[in-house]
């Protein structure tokens, strides 16, 4: 069976992905990964067809990712001055293709997964970036409220702090998802959860929707709207998103850290635990299925950080300690 074409496995798998009604980003992100995957197997290893591919050809591919300059998808950076892609650009690509091969075996179009045994390269471990409360602050004090936009932007960015939301889930958000103390998230694989908001967020989203939210269409059901470039009343989309945080960019000066959706979900991970939050609950509420992924976000958080919350969260605080020399009398104990 072929790898390419319209009969092809890639495209059936896609068509797989399509109507299992997974989000445009993560086809996108399979569509991507599986082109270069065929471009390398036919270039380096001459493989245009499903039988044929091996784990060794598939390691071929890896090693010519590391080692030179490929070219990537217009919604992605480029590598700069010819440098290779990043490890853990190299590691999402190795997901897609493993999520195809298993498919393939799944629906036995092949009798062994080549990419059941493939490696993934050493990832350089970095602490996550995070927002200082000085750099959010000058990003919430720059918003003029009075406005339809600032005042749209501010909640935004209260959003993301308040709750850690990824940025497909912010501007996915339904109307009909804000609830008086909780929001409803349809996040990666459509599952839905639901993530609590403070009372100060719910009373500026109530506020949002009866006062600056102006759909173009009466039944418009996303909850943040565009307000200007002939696109007032439209949806706001992952392109307004990155329009906000240009515009954050430019009215802070903020540049020792990344400024995106992403970071905020860190800085609201971190600043949830130095608040006394467990780190079960937060899983939850970022929507992870492994409590190992809420982990890693979380290597910023020091020992010191964790210390300011003994007191209140010391189990000492169960039960009745002596401070004393005194003995309870037995007959009083419990029995």
């Amino acid at each position: 069976m072929k790898l390419a074409g319209e009969q092809g496995a890639v495209a059936h798998f896609l068509m797989t992905v399509e109507m299992r009604h997974y989000s445009p980003y993560t086809l996108e992100r399979y569509t991507y990964a599986l082109s270069v995957m065929m471009d390398l197997l036919e270039s380096l290893c001459k493989v245009t067809e499903l039988e044929q591919v091996t784990v060794f050809h598939l390691r071929q591919c890896v090693q010519h990712l590391m080692t030179a300059s490929v070219p990537i998808q217009k919604s992605r950076r480029p590598p700069q001055n010819g440098k290779t892609l990043s490890a853990s650009s190299v590691c999402t690509l190795i997901r897609g293709w493993k999520v195809f091969f298993n498919w393939c075996f799944r629906e036995e179009l092949i009798e062994k997964n080549p990419a059941a045994r493939l490696e993934f390269p050493k990832v350089e471990k970095r602490i996550k970036p995070s927002f200082s409360d000085e750099q959010v602050q000058a990003m919430l004090d720059s918003f003029d409220l009075s406005t339809e936009e600032g005042f749209r932007d501010y909640l935004i960015l209260l959003l993301l702090i308040d709750t850690g939301l990824r940025r497909s889930e912010v501007i996915g958000l339904r109307v009909e998802d804000v609830q008086s103390d909780y929001i409803k998230v349809f996040g990666k694989g459509r599952k839905e959860r639901q993530v609590g908001i403070s009372p100060e967020l719910s009373t500026l989203l109530w506020k949002y929707i009866h006062k600056y939210r102006h759909p173009r269409k009466p039944d418009e059901p996303i909850l943040f709207l565009a307000t200007g470039n002939g696109n007032a009343g439209k949806p706001f989309g992952r392109g307004g998103m990155s329009a906000l945080m240009k515009r954050l960019k430019e009215t802070t000066g903020i540049d020792d850290v990344r400024l995106s959706a992403h970071t905020f979900r860190h800085t609201f991970a971190k600043m949830y635990l130095e608040e006394g939050g467990d780190l079960f609950s937060l899983s939850r509420e970022l929507g992870h299925s492994d409590i190992k992924t809420t982990q890693r976000y979380l290597e910023s958080f020091s020992s010191d950080n964790a210390r300011k919350h003994h007191t209140a969260f010391s189990p000492l605080n169960r039960l009745k300690v002596r401070t004393s020399r005194k003995m309870r009398r037995k007959g009083k104990a419990k029995q």
